[in-house]
């Protein structure tokens, strides 16, 4: 099994260099320690433009398990396959068109467009990267990456803040439709511990569920060995 060898730390908060929409394009910030830029995206506005940019300097080599034995791999580049999740009037771009990363390379990926629609949109970028042990014998990784939320807001709507290391469900309180951020199926209780009967549906890395049938009252979702709460009016 190749260890992950894609990023090896989130470094903290960077400024954004903001491009006019025409260029669909980016500029990285300055990276001297391979990583990725920003920890966070900052959060859209409905039918406002939104332009921002996330900056990659990917690693020149890493330790891999080959065989039993632990060698040095030579990164060639990262590949980048897709954005997933975005919000609708959101596109992506890479610096110069160019979505092959390249070691010791500052490269970037904007985040450019009007959103149309306002909610809370977990983002999935698969990668594939590249690499070479003992000199010559190609190997390659895929990985996801799933660090990045964007928020949109409209009308003066208040969204919850996502944290990606909790269970989160949101719109929360909810009347019609729940989304979970999981990769499993959720179970949901109610406050009286009866399990609820709810049909759902993956998108992306999102689970989503019905409840506008549901009484009002406190439920409770598990998965995972987490657990989260959220109201019906």
């Amino acid at each position: 099994m190749i260890r992950k060898f894609i990023f090896a730390s989130l470094l903290g908060m960077a400024s954004m260099t903001v491009q006019p929409l025409w260029s669909q394009d980016c500029t990285p910030v300055a990276i001297s320690t391979p990583g990725i830029l920003p920890a966070s995206l900052p959060d859209a506005q409905k039918n406002q433009a939104y332009n921002e940019t996330i900056s990659v300097l990917l690693f020149s080599d890493t330790m891999v398990n080959a065989g039993g034995q632990n060698v040095k791999a030579v990164i060639d580049s990262m590949v980048l396959l897709d954005v997933f999740g975005l919000p609708k009037g959101i596109n992506y771009r890479c610096r110069n068109g160019n979505k092959r990363f390249l070691p010791k390379v500052p490269s970037c990926i904007a985040l450019y467009g009007t959103p149309t629609e306002d909610g809370t949109y977990p983002l999935e970028i698969p990668v594939m990267s590249y690499a070479k042990v003992f000199g010559f014998v190609p190997i390659e990784q895929g990985d996801t990456i799933r660090n990045y939320v964007i928020n949109v807001y409209g009308g003066g709507a208040s969204l919850e803040k996502i944290n990606l290391s909790q269970l989160n469900v949101f719109p929360n309180p909810a009347s019609d439709r729940i989304s979970v951020i999981s990769g499993e199926i959720p179970r949901m209780l109610a406050s009286n511990g009866v399990e609820c009967v709810v049909e759902w549906r993956q998108n992306g890395s999102l689970q989503i569920a019905e409840v506008s049938n549901l009484a009002s009252g406190v439920y409770l979702i598990y998965v995972n060995g987490r657990s989260a709460r959220f109201v019906k009016p």
